[in-house]
């Protein structure tokens, strides 16, 4: 036959306990019964009572260190004092320490100790039930963070695959720019990184700086390669190439925070270049940052229309132009800690421990 659980009674009076028993179990209980606190002790541990009934002045091991075992253990599982003492202070104490209800012998109510027993099952079972609720709930929050995660890295790397092709795909027209963005790309997150920027600003300076010259896939393979000097005409359509790389980004959401990064890349530091800058605007960190690298590599690279410069007479350019073209701040950044001495890739490779998931 089917019981409705098992009763735990602990009490060193032989009749309390038998009659406990005959009730409980004419009830549909399984009872098991134990004499003092140690032996109520070994049962609990053994055993897997939905309920206990303890007395609380019992030889050796009192109920109270009874009840402190039962909290102890971790298993949610009820304890009801059945005390021969009204002294309000056991009683407190009793539920201070774990206790869920209290009662006071003799019992005369049976009924109502019934009801007690049967109303603590019940509230355990439904906590129970609760906290696996929360178990599952945070399992099943976790797996799907790891899949988001998974997902975002999937995509991060099929949007950074991307950037790689598109780069590729602008210093194919230009050979003599071959690894450019891959080199502006290293130098400009160096030197973010000595300056201390946030994660987000490495990830905005890492993706801006190898996108910076995307626009020039819409200009004539004949103007970027010309070996003298530009006329104005030429020159206007180089300059188009930050327009173009706008128009090319603008309407993807992960490349709108390095949108400025492409307008401005050409922009100087006293307000000339171009575009012309709006009044009142002023140029992000790191434009600045990207504009040093851009110059810098530009300057140790050779081009249609002359050979690559020393890296002495390089950074004396540099030098010459801080404050009108380039930030002084930067500049000094990228000469005093020898930014210029990084040894770059062979070529232009997904590193995914630097994939940004997001900007």
């Amino acid at each position: 036959m089917s019981h409705k659980g098992l009763v735990l009674v602990i009490d060193d009076e032989e009749a309390i306990r038998t009659s406990f028993k005959l009730y409980l179990e004419d009830s549909g209980y399984e009872v098991l019964l134990a004499e003092n606190g140690r032996q109520g002790i070994k049962l609990f541990d053994r055993k897997e009572p939905q309920c206990v009934l303890v007395d609380l002045r019992m030889p050796e091991v009192s109920g109270h260190e009874v009840i402190k075992h039962i909290k102890n253990s971790g298993r949610n599982i009820p304890s009801i004092v059945i005390s021969g003492t009204d002294v309000l202070e056991d009683a407190i104490k009793s539920l201070r320490i774990g206790a869920w209800d209290y009662m006071t012998k003799p019992v005369m109510d049976m009924a109502g100790l019934l009801h007690r027993v049967e109303e603590t099952i019940e509230k355990s079972r439904l906590i129970n039930q609760n906290l696996m609720y929360h178990e599952h709930l945070e399992t099943l929050v976790q797996e799907r963070t790891e899949e988001l995660e998974i997902t975002n890295t999937a995509l991060a790397r099929a949007i950074y695959n991307t950037v790689v092709i598109l780069t590729q795909t602008i210093e194919a027209k230009d050979p003599y720019t071959r690894g450019h963005s891959l080199r502006v790309s290293e130098y400009s997150v160096a030197i973010g990184k000595k300056l201390g920027l946030d994660k987000h600003s490495i990830k905005v300076l890492r993706l801006g700086s190898l996108l910076h010259d995307i626009g020039k896939i819409g200009v004539a393979r004949a103007v970027l390669n010309k070996p003298g000097k530009l006329s104005t005409e030429e020159y206007d359509r180089i300059k188009e190439h930050i327009k173009i790389g706008e128009q090319i980004l603008q309407n993807v959401e992960y490349f709108k925070p390095i949108l400025p990064l492409i307008s401005n890349h050409h922009r100087w530091y006293d307000g000339n270049g171009y575009p012309e800058m709006k009044e009142g605007s002023d140029l992000l960190l790191e434009s600045e940052i990207l504009s040093v690298a851009d110059v810098y590599d530009a300057l140790t690279s050779d081009r249609p229309y002359r050979d690559a410069m020393s890296t002495e007479t390089a950074l004396s350019e540099l030098k010459s132009i801080s404050g009108t073209q380039l930030s002084p701040r930067i500049v000094n950044v990228f000469i005093d800690e020898e930014i210029y001495r990084i040894e770059h890739k062979q070529d232009i490779g997904i590193d995914f421990e630097h994939v940004p998931s997001e900007i």
